[in-house]
């Protein structure tokens, strides 16, 4: 496993990486495209990193457009050999992503990552199950996506063993984010956080801990369905905005934000998140 020597040599005060990853459909993309869009407002020189299979950032920043179509097919091909050409959504803001079933065992990880703190101060990586863990091992903070639907803990907590088993997680890195956050009866945020913290074979006949859930950093994000038909319609225009959204909604965003890169000394600007 590459231990990323290159890369820590790199990385300054100001620069950070952080990797997203939870269960399919628990909304790690949308935590990932809406922490972008705040901190690119904000003047903090963002990249988004797209290591999902799906790469559901190839259809929102393309925008059926061939030309960005064809820039996208090179991306992971130019950052490998240090450049990077991603797409340019906004003023502070670049995606980085590639055709879906991109081959990205042909790419090397140190040097995306190399690249990529070369030219920008934040980079957020969206991640699955199939990512390579070097991601994880090169990353500053690993944010776990987690919604209120506990039958979708065990196949994170599976993925987040194995990765222990590769010595490629380092739990003091870890940060649970409960997305879509309702009340449920007898379902607390203590409760999901301590479902993540252990890896419970299907049988139940091993119990596997992973971390410490007393001493994690949780965030949350309540579940409220308006914003998300507006991000679903969002996509489809290709204007993701957190402009508009409950105010309730757009502080536990702002708190996300701050906890995660400190955010106090640039301007805020929550507007548009129109595509050129």
């Amino acid at each position: 496993m590459n231990d990323m020597f290159k890369l820590k040599s790199l990385i300054k005060e100001d620069t950070k990486i952080v990797v997203f990853v939870g269960t399919s459909k628990n909304g790690t993309s949308f935590i990932v495209n809406h922490l972008a869009q705040i901190y690119a407002n904000r003047g903090i020189n963002t990249a988004i990193l797209d290591m999902t299979r799906n790469k559901n950032s190839f259809y929102i920043y393309t925008r059926n457009n061939d030309n960005m179509r064809n820039i996208a097919e090179n991306i992971m091909k130019n950052l490998d050999k240090g450049i990077a050409e991603g797409i340019k959504v906004k003023n502070n803001l670049t995606v980085y992503t590639s055709v879906p079933e991109y081959p990205i065992d042909t790419v090397e990880p140190e040097n995306i990552l190399t690249t990529l703190v070369k030219n920008h101060s934040l980079i957020l990586i969206d991640c699955d199950f199939e990512t390579d863990p070097s991601y994880f091992l090169g990353s500053q903070e690993i944010c776990l996506v987690q919604s209120m639907d506990v039958l979708t803990i065990q196949p994170l907590t599976k993925f987040l063993y194995q990765l222990t088993k590769r010595k490629c997680l380092d739990t003091n890195k870890i940060r649970v984010i409960i997305n879509k956050k309702t009340k449920l009866n007898a379902l607390e945020d203590k409760y999901i956080v301590s479902g993540l913290a252990n890896y419970n074979d299907p049988m139940m006949r091993y119990i596997g801990p992973i971390f410490d859930a007393s001493r994690v950093k949780v965030n949350t994000i309540s579940l409220n369905e308006k914003v998300y038909i507006k991000y679903l319609n969002g996509l489809i225009d290709f204007n993701i905005s957190i402009s508009g959204y409950p105010s309730k909604i757009v502080r536990e965003f702002e708190e996300l934000a701050k906890s995660i890169y400190n955010t106090n000394n640039k301007k805020s600007s929550i507007g548009p998140f129109k595509f050129f």
